[in-house]
Parts: structure tokens; sequence; C-alpha cells
């Protein structure tokens, strides 16, 4: 991640899209050309490619979205390529994220230009404070090279938003604006103890214009030395993720470190006090502890006991492994509880592994473009399980064809949207087929597993009333199949005409 420059407005938009379900989109979306909000769409939608290679969009407040929060992700191919696809994590499918349009785009080339560009974008009218600090040492040594990380803060959300570097004289200038949130500063240098100073508020620095140079001493660090170990042998866990923390609820970490091969780590940049410690690892269930950490510290063990683990790889029908594949996970329906997939890419290599899953019953597919695993492989997994399964590409989803058509005296917008919804979503692949429509207001969906849907009309949010025509669309089992719907869809709006 780059850093960020000398002078940026700093973004306090707490968006949670790292806490939504993943979904993938074409590989060839990658020629979409990144920006930054100098050239971002005029109607101020911003995008970032999550981890999982899904599109993750915000509007200004009051966007239209593409559909209602309770409905899944879209799902958008081009009209001239229907290879070409996009899939996005949020219900906004903003027009300037698709590689093909002739528009500016909107995506952003990294999670932190993406903060940043939010909050830009929306606090442009706000005024700006400029903090100037100064970081000595505990003999009033000016310190250069101290990294000043920065967060913003709402309620107990933090987003990072870059760091700054203090100069020769130990001097650095913060451009904060301000408004209704508070920012957070952690201090880190090598050898020195980190020093976090949260909660600043900018009306608390100044209306406007310089607030006074603020002075942060740091002091020499403290070292904790421990091993990770196994909790069942006592074997060494190498590459676990060692996190130290003020307390358990704390969001902003003082310092870490990963274990060697061996299991040992050293975690310095800490103060003479009590820390509680967050320790992960792929494959194994995360330990927090509470003040068990003390700097200098006595060498301490930590046990992480084994996780639940579903891995495997994804061929296409060839037994060629198959990289870029949607690979979903469906816990079997509990009475009572909503169940969400759980759902990822393959690698490269068509390999795929997850872990943290509850025991249970689920099924797996696998998705890239038309090709399915289907019927889907249904795996009991037990605690502290590992899974590991096989998945092939050789069934092709139907198409399914159709027409929608306003009633008299009524107008579709460009927002309409048709859209399939599985009857049991369960054991249906956890992505609705979404159609645009053409001028003449036909749609088509690809990739359609066989079964029973629903068939629903979307403008924008709003949901329209089938007055005539097909309410319901059967898929057949049989492979590679058009379903074609005989009657147009006749709609209207959902308030009485």
């Amino acid at each position: 991640m780059r850093r960020a420059p000398a002078k940026f407005g700093l973004c306090a938009a707490a968006v949670l899209f790292f806490a939504l379900p993943a979904c993938k989109r074409s590989v060839q979306v990658s020629k979409a050309r990144p920006v930054d909000v100098t050239s971002a769409s005029p109607r101020g939608v911003l995008c970032v490619e999550q981890p999982d290679a899904c599109l993750y969009c915000v509007g200004r407040e009051g966007e239209t979205a593409f559909l209602e929060a309770s409905q899944s992700r879209p799902h958008v191919c081009d009209p001239k390529d229907t290879e070409e696809c996009v899939e996005f994590c949020s219900t906004l499918a903003p027009s300037c994220a698709l590689p093909w349009t002739p528009e500016p785009h909107c995506v952003l080339d990294s999670d932190l230009a993406f903060h940043r560009a939010v909050f830009n974008r929306d606090t442009a009218d706000r005024p700006e404070v400029i903090l100037s600090g100064r970081v000595t040492d505990e003999a009033g040594h000016r310190l250069e090279g101290v990294h000043v990380d920065i967060w913003v803060a709402r309620g107990t959300q933090f987003t990072p938003l870059g760091d700054e570097v203090s100069a020769k004289d130990g001097t650095f200038k913060l451009h904060l604006r301000n408004g209704p949130w508070t920012y957070a500063l952690r201090l880190r240098r090598p050898g020195l103890a980190s020093e976090i100073v949260d909660r600043l508020a900018p009306d608390k620095l100044g209306a406007t214009g310089t607030a006074p140079t603020r002075t942060f001493r740091m002091g020499p660090e403290s070292v904790a030395r421990g091993r990770v170990v196994d909790a069942e042998t006592g074997a060494p866990v190498a590459d676990a993720l060692l996190q130290a923390v003020r307390s358990p609820e704390e969001a902003l970490e003082v310092s870490e470190t990963r274990s060697a091969a061996d299991g040992t780590f050293a975690l310095g940049g800490l103060e003479a006090r009590r820390y509680s410690l967050r320790v992960s690892k792929f494959g194994r269930k995360s330990v927090t502890t509470k003040n068990a950490l003390s700097a200098p510290a006595a060498r301490l063990t930590v046990k992480l006991s084994q996780g639940t683990v579903i891995r495997g790889i994804v061929h296409n029908a060839d037994g060629t492994p198959e990289p870029n594949v949607t690979v979903a996970a469906v816990l079997s329906d509990v009475p009572g509880a909503p169940t969400l997939p759980i759902f990822w890419t393959t690698d490269s290599e068509g390999s795929f592994a997850q872990d943290h899953f509850a025991p249970g019953t689920y099924y797996l597919w696998a998705r890239r473009g038309d090709m399915l695993a289907y019927p889907p492989e249904k795996i009991e997994l037990v605690d502290r399980g590992d899974v590991a399964v096989e998945l092939r590409l050789d069934h092709k989803g139907a198409r399914v064809t159709g027409q929608v058509i306003p009633r008299p005296g009524y107008r579709l917008s460009s927002d309409t949207r048709a859209l399939l919804l599985g009857r049991a979503p369960s054991l249906a692949f956890p992505r609705p087929a979404v159609g645009a429509l053409d001028q003449d207001g036909r749609f088509l969906f690809t990739g359609v597993l066989p079964g029973r849907y629903e068939l629903s009309v979307r403008e924008g949010t709003r949901t329209l009333t089938i007055a005539q025509g097909p309410r319901d669309v059967e898929v057949p089992i049989d492979p590679d199949t058009t379903v074609a719907l005989k009657e147009p869809v006749v709609v209207r709006a959902q308030i009485a005409e």
C-alpha cells in the first residue's frame, strides 16, 4: 500500500464493506482504469475492488441503489460480450465501474485511496484544520522518521487513512477536516515504544486554520517474547499473527509481529505495562488474552487449537485446474435461523481454502461464467474438521429469455432490471440472475441452475407489480437449455393507477 502524500483530506466514511459477502467478477475487468478522486464519476460514485475480486461501490447520500439491501448482489455483463462480466459486493452497480463504459471510470486502486476519496467527496465543503506536531524522545531530542498513522473514528469504527513521517526537526503536519468525528494517531519507530493518541476532536483543535503545535514524547521500547504452539501436541505454530492491544475491545493495535518457524516471537514497540494479545492463524481458532502480556515479559506460551476448514480444488470439464472460480458453501437450513452463504475465489492454481466454519452440513458449489459444479457437493463438517473436496465445472447453466413491457400509461426507466430469485435459497447458488433490459424490454439470464424461480422486476430499489404474464420460471435439470417465456411480463408501479 502506498504511503499517503504530504497533504491530503482524511476519510471519515466508516465503510464496512469488508463484512459484506464476497462475490466474484470476471478477471477481464482488470482492464478497467484505476482512477483517483479527481477523475471520478460526475455522480460522485466511488468503487474499490475487494480481495475476493468483486467491486464495492458507494454513492452520495440518497443515491439510488440497484437492488434492495435484502437481495443479492448485482451481476452485470457487457451486452456486446457476455463473457465479460462484473459482480458487485454492494447494491449499487454504477456504469462508471464497468470496463466497457465510455464514461470516466470510478474504480480506485487501493482501499486507502477509496476511503480518502469518499471522505474528500463528502466533506469538500467542510473547514480544514492543520494539526502541527513535533516528536521528541524523553530527553527532548527531536526524532526524525517517526511514522504517524492516522485513523478517523465514528463510534467504535476506525477507518485507516494513511500516514505522515516526521521531518529532520521532528515536525509533521496533518490536514484534518472538521466535523462530527474524531481522529486517532499512532506514533511508531523501531526501537521506541509506540504511542496511541485517540479521540482528537477537530473542533477542539481549532475551528479553522492552524492549531497550536503539539509535542509528542516517545520512550524506549520494551519487548515481549514467547512461543506459539499447538494446543494438543505442543508442536510449534509458525506464521501466527500476534497483535498487542491496550484492551480486548481496542480497535487499534499498538504493535504486531508473526511467529517464526520454531513458533517463537518477539513483540517490540511496547511500553512497560500490561497488554491484551490477539493471536490468529489460518486453520486455527483465534485467541484473545486479557491483560496476559506484560512488557518487558517473561516467556509467554500461546496455545492455538485446530479450526474447522474446507479446502479443495476446482477443475474444468477437461480436468484442468480452473482459476478465478467462485466457490460457495451454504449451511443446511436451521429452523428459524437465516442461512447466509460463505463464498470465495480460487487462486491461480484452482485451489481454495476457508476456515472458521461452524460444524454442520454444507452444500458446496462452484461457478465460473456459465459453467457450474452441479449437483452441489454435500459435506459433513465436524468441530476441528479439515475437509478436502474436488469440484468439476461440467454443467453448463441454462438461459432464460423474456420480455418486460409496461402497462399502458406507465414508462420503464433505464434502472429497470429483471431478476430470478431462487425458491430454495439454501440449495441454490447464492447469486440470483440479474438481467438488463434492452430498448424493447427483452432480457437474457445465463448460467441459471436447475430449479424453480420467482420472476421479479425492479426499478432501482422498487419492486414493480406484475399485472400480467409469468411470475414463476421452471428450469429443467438438463444442461445448456434455453427457457423462453411464451408471454411478455406486463408491469406497473405498486401504487394504484
